[in-house]
């Protein structure tokens, strides 16, 4: 009986068995021929899909086959969810751009926020060691003064005009001026009875008259033509970053970046990315097929965005430049680091001219009136300590914050960097294709090798691209890449105009050349980086940028190298220089004709004298 029971049950348990071991027909169709496409789909999120080939005649747009393993609504969604995948492909690949402009304007805007607090810490405890008696009232002054500096770091540049710098710096002084005559006309003019203060009458009098009687001399001018100069030269630096990564930010670049040519550039990237799912493969596309479906997805941003883009960085990375490398006109740090000084040096021109400004100051107000019923305070009598007096000037941890922002200045001008960020959009494709091969992958119709030509970046290239037909459209500048670019423009003319307003800065600046070319390009001439194998075009000539690299030098001057051109005779090139080594005295012209004025004049002078002789006589 046992022996019985037990041969039922293990009769039993090969029956379930073997109904778990042989599925059903559709579910072995799907094991067979489409058991990829299968697993494939179920991996994004689809699961109503077939599980065997069937015949779809023309049902199919994209995915065209007599069989296959995708209906028309299968084709239909997965054409939906190439658009998402391929945006967040975009912005990873631009996340790299989006991470250096940002995390630079991060580290100088919070590097230049510590020296302010720095300069600050370092004024107070200088008038406290130097100028005890002013010390406290000077409090005031310096706190609105330097807590405009602070926040001007943070403003737009665009609304705030740096100028108002100007008038901190102008008000810093001429609230200065009370104080620090105060102490000038106390030895003689203050009366007996413990009087500290001016009449307020007389303090709003000496703030109103400091422009004419220029206690300080010239300091309060330069130092506020310098403090406005840099402040906006690092402030527009800082917009100008942040402004980039916007740009590319994934959020904020899904609205404009990867639509030009939509439709086609949607049907592309299915035929490259999902085909061979409906197809029943499970392989990558050929690198050909890639490179050559990206850059005709991006066909209108390689064309309208590379030169203004290629501008655009190129004007950031003079200005990074000039600041890290220390030029005085534009860089803020050794600016905050020597303030202290500066103002210390003002209060002391006041104080080797208290005779002269007294005279004047007469002139203007009128002898010193004093507030006899004011009692003495703590801030008039300079005991009260400010938390800036009492903190320790830690050398370390400004060297610290200094050796970052340099660290980081320093890797966004260097040459790998440059172009990264240059070829941001003509590179895209090859940053975008760099893990895919060229054998046994999906060439877009079959597994194998891409035999297509690779076309290059440029816009005329795309007419031969072999994944798209070439329409106007592609050509086309929507409303929303029109605004990127007059912003990129924008920006950069905002940062030339920083290099430009320096007297040092002839070889910062370039001007950009308007064309109608198109294209892309590193500046540098050459094929601009496209060198692979199956490039088969030649980069280095034929369609321009429009925009030329701001490489070129202003000429000074006085400048001995830029020699007067003749642009009237034949030339061998852009400008021919004429007789450089002759003196700079006579012009091009003179030298030229010299020997025929002789020659006239030889033949002219004996005729002369023979009408004279013959009008003598």
């Amino acid at each position: 009986m046992r022996r019985f029971l037990l041969a039922v049950i293990v009769l039993s348990a090969h029956r379930r068995w073997d109904g778990c071991a042989y599925p059903t027909s559709a579910e072995s169709a799907a094991d067979g021929e489409c058991r990829v496409a299968v697993q494939r789909f179920r991996s994004v999120g689809l699961y109503d899909t077939p599980t065997s080939r069937i015949d779809q005649g023309d049902n199919l747009k994209v995915c065209q086959s007599r069989k296959s393993c995708c209906n028309a609504a299968t084709e239909a969604r997965l054409i939906d969810m190439v658009d998402s995948e391929y945006k967040k492909h975009l912005a990873a690949q631009a996340g790299y751009v989006y991470d250096l402009l940002n995390s630079t304007a991060h580290h100088l805007q919070d590097h230049m926020t510590h020296m302010i607090r720095k300069s600050k810490s370092k004024t107070v405890r200088v008038l406290a060691d130097v100028y005890a008696s002013i010390e406290g009232p000077a409090a005031g002054p310096l706190d609105a003064f330097y807590g405009r500096l602070s926040r001007y770091v943070h403003e737009d540049p665009e609304t705030t005009p740096a100028t108002s710098l100007e008038d901190a710096t102008s008000r810093l002084f001429a609230d200065l001026f009370p104080v620090v005559y105060r102490t000038v006309a106390a030895a003689a003019d203050r009366p007996d009875g413990g009087a500290t203060e001016f009449d307020e009458d007389y303090v709003q009098c000496l703030t109103g008259k400091s422009f004419d009687v220029k206690p300080f001399g010239d300091v309060p001018y330069t130092l506020a033509k310098d403090i406005s100069r840099t402040f906006a030269a690092t402030n527009v630096l800082v917009h100008a970053l942040r402004y980039g990564g916007q740009l590319v930010d994934e959020e904020h670049s899904r609205s404009w970046l990867g639509y030009g040519n939509t439709e086609q550039c949607s049907a592309a990237l299915t035929r490259m990315r999902q085909c061979s799912w409906c197809d029943g493969k499970d392989a990558k596309p050929c690198h050909g097929l890639c490179v050559n479906v990206i850059r005709g997805c991006l066909a209108r941003e390689t064309a309208h965005l590379d030169a203004p883009w290629t501008g655009y960085y190129e004007a950031v990375d003079r200005l990074v430049s000039a600041i890290n490398n220390g030029q005085s006109s534009v860089c803020l740090e050794d600016l905050l680091r020597s303030l202290h000084s500066r103002i210390s040096e003002a209060i002391m021109y006041a104080m080797n001219h208290a005779s002269d400004i007294q005279n004047n100051v007469k002139y203007f107000c009128g002898p010193a009136r004093w507030n006899t019923r004011a009692p003495a305070t703590a801030s008039s009598s300079g005991a009260a300590k400010t938390p800036e007096s009492q903190e320790v000037w830690n050398v370390e941890e400004e060297d610290l914050s200094t050796a970052l922002l340099t660290s980081k200045l320093t890797k966004f001008s260097d040459p790998e960097t440059a172009v990264r960020v240059r070829g941001l959009f003509s590179d895209m494709a090859r940053s975008m294709c760099t893990n895919y091969t060229t054998t046994d992958c999906w060439n877009g119709r079959s597994v194998g090798e891409y035999t297509d030509n690779v076309v290059g970046p440029l816009l005329s290239a795309q007419m031969y691209n072999p994944e798209f037909d070439w329409t106007a459209s592609i050509n086309s500048q929507d409303n929303k890449v029109a605004e990127v670019i007059d912003k990129l423009r924008h920006i950069r003319q905002m940062v030339l105009n920083q290099l430009s307003s320096s007297p040092q800065s002839d070889s910062f600046m370039a001007d950009e050349a308007e064309g109608s070319g198109e294209g892309s390009g590193t500046g540098k001439g050459g094929n601009s980086g496209w060198d692979d194998d199956d490039d088969n075009a030649d980069y280095s000539s034929g369609d321009g940028s429009g925009e030329n690299p701001i490489t070129t030098q202003l000429p000074n001057a006085d400048d001995s190298q830029f020699k007067p051109t003749d642009k009237s005779g034949p030339k061998s090139g852009p400008d021919v220089v004429i007789n450089a080594n002759e003196p700079s005295g006579a012009t091009p012209s003179t030298r030229l004709h010299a020997p025929l004025l002789i020659t006239v004049c030889l033949m002219v002078i004996p005729v002369l004298q023979q009408l004279q002789t013959r009008i003598y006589f």
